[in-house]
């Protein structure tokens, strides 16, 4: 299922995705893609693994597993201090689901603002509300992880996966410092050896599902 609706649920896997405004670009130069790069950390990475992402001219791509609903709180507490966060959980049992995406909403809001001011624009960005779809099939989640980088081959900007800089797929090819969990995702194809394997195979999922 894929609607802007779709609670993003501690521990649930999903496919994060979204187009600019008609036929807008999100990215002009590098420093739009390192901008939206350097708000992830304060803005999504308490509340979720990210276990691949690609950035292209006109759209992006995550997937990603929600973290626990106990490190989520304790985010959260700290965030907004345990009073607060304790009257607003009793006042509304959705609160800390809500409070997910909003997280999300505040990264892709906050480089929206950014992208605005630098480029002289007003009003909308983006086509809709980031779109959301849950993956609850392993072998799914791994084509849909190969699908993302491999986009920038399909659509034609680059020769290998390798050569595209604003996605997480040289991010598995080298042990630097990463903010993707790539020891997990490693884990769930097996390997490196599996991982490269996986992604030798063109996907055949369609962009927008």
């Amino acid at each position: 299922m894929s609607d802007v609706q779709v609670p993003l649920l501690p521990t649930h896997y999903y496919h994060i995705y979204n187009h600019a405004i008609g036929k807008e670009n999100l990215f002009n130069n590098e420093k739009d893609y390192q901008y939206l790069l350097d708000k992830i950390k304060p803005h999504i990475l308490p509340v979720c693994h990210i276990l691949s992402y690609c950035l292209m001219p006109n759209h992006y791509h995550f997937v990603v597993q929600i973290k626990s609903l106990q490190e989520v709180s304790s985010f959260l507490e700290i965030k907004h201090g345990a009073d607060k966060f304790n009257r607003k959980k009793s006042a509304d049992e959705n609160y800390i689901v809500n409070q997910i995406s909003q997280q999300f909403s505040n990264l892709f809001n906050t480089y929206a603002k950014h992208y605005n001011f630098h480029n002289d624009r007003w009003g909308s960005l983006f086509k809709r509300n980031f779109r959301r779809k849950e993956i609850t099939d392993t072998d799914y989640l791994k084509k849909v992880i190969c699908y993302v980088h491999q986009n920038p081959v399909e659509a034609g900007f680059v020769q290998a996966m390798k050569d595209w800089k604003f996605s997480s797929y040289l991010a598995f090819q080298s042990s630097m410092e990463t903010f993707i969990a790539r020891d997990e995702t490693l884990e769930l194809f097996g390997g490196r050896k599996n991982f490269d394997a996986y992604h030798a195979v063109r996907s055949e999922l369609k962009d927008g599902f």
